[in-house]
């Protein structure tokens, strides 16, 4: 480590550092993780550990390298990118284009893949016509398959088009967050899964036991239509937890991650993703993301310790009433 070093301020939360400490037993030790507060850092395994501030000899800042998980290029950029990642890795039936407005239809199973992705240079994403009409456009095509008409709006790019919508009388169905996550290493879970009394899964088609863990029969098209792994834990010869990997090129698409509610609060949820994370990585993934409810504090938590990162949050904005679909 270089010996400059410069002072340990608020600035600093939220960036990577390595702390030189002075050792009260003589010499020194270093951490080295994201700075939580002006106390706590949180290493990469997600553990927060405490430090004294009075103990320290060296603060040094570790420069973001372009390659790291929402590094890079700017914001908007990241986003529509990762967007465009998770509709490739749970491809819809079709794609109608509206302009950059894409169409995405299937058979109504998850938002997701019934809903139109909106791209093109904010606020409104760029339909290539009117916005009245481009909106109409989009009734046509969603009342023609059946479907309820919606939007996917990223936020902050269609802050204004969520706002014009909702003005309009379309209504907030479920908001979620993009999380993101860098992969460096494999982590040794077997005799955690030992201590659970668990069986750890990984397919490459999802089994009938994974699908009904969450009535999850009519996703399978869709599910198939894009090489990934089938994660699942067995207790007792029965599945209790399942989560679907999709790689492509150097990320991660977690989707589907579901503990029986049953089995919830044990601790299933974070052995399931550590075997996700192990799994990505041995197919070739550098980065990792998923989407969580907003309202799953919880899952919010869990990923957070897991060392997940916020990268954008969006919304599913619909005309009319219709069943909930998950994200």
């Amino acid at each position: 480590m270089e010996a400059r070093s410069i002072a340990l301020g608020p600035e600093l939360i939220g960036r990577r550092l390595t702390l030189r400490l002075h050792d009260p037993a003589g010499g020194y030790r270093d951490l080295v993780g994201i700075l939580e507060t002006m106390t706590t850092l949180r290493k990469r395994n997600g553990e927060v550990v405490a430090f004294n501030p009075d103990e320290i000899a060296i603060v040094h800042p570790i420069a973001e390298v372009e390659h790291r998980a929402g590094k890079g290029a700017p914001l908007s950029l990241r986003i529509a990118e990762l967007e465009e990642l998770s509709t490739r890795t749970w491809p819809p039936h079709r794609i109608e284009a509206v302009g950059q407005w894409r169409c995405r239809v299937s058979n109504g199973a998850t938002y997701r893949a019934n809903s139109v992705l909106v791209t093109g240079a904010p606020p409104f994403g760029e339909p290539g016509v009117d916005l009245d009409e481009a909106i109409a456009v989009v009734d046509s095509i969603y009342r023609s398959a059946g479907l309820p008409a919606v939007f996917q709006l990223t936020l902050p790019t269609y802050q204004e088009f969520n706002d014009y919508l909702t003005a309009r009388g379309w209504s907030e169905k479920l908001g979620a967050a993009f999380l993101i996550n860098d992969l460096e290493a494999t982590f040794d879970i077997q005799e955690l899964a030992r201590e659970k009394k668990v069986e750890i899964i990984d397919e490459i088609e999802p089994s009938d036991a994974f699908l009904t863990l969450h009535d999850d029969h009519e996703l399978r098209p869709i599910m198939m239509a894009y090489p990934a792994r089938y994660i699942s834990l067995a207790h007792g010869g029965e599945i209790i937890a399942t989560a679907r990997v999709a790689v492509s090129e150097s990320w991660a698409v977690v989707t589907r991650l579901i503990v029986a509610e049953n089995h919830r609060k044990q601790g299933f949820a974070r052995l399931l993703m550590l075997a996700c994370m192990n799994s990505a990585i041995e197919n070739g993934a550098s980065k990792m993301c998923l989407q969580v409810d907003q309202s799953n504090p919880d899952a919010q938590s869990l990923y957070a310790k897991l060392g997940f990162r916020f990268h954008h949050t969006y919304h599913y904005i619909q005309r009319t009433e219709s069943n909930e679909c998950a994200c």
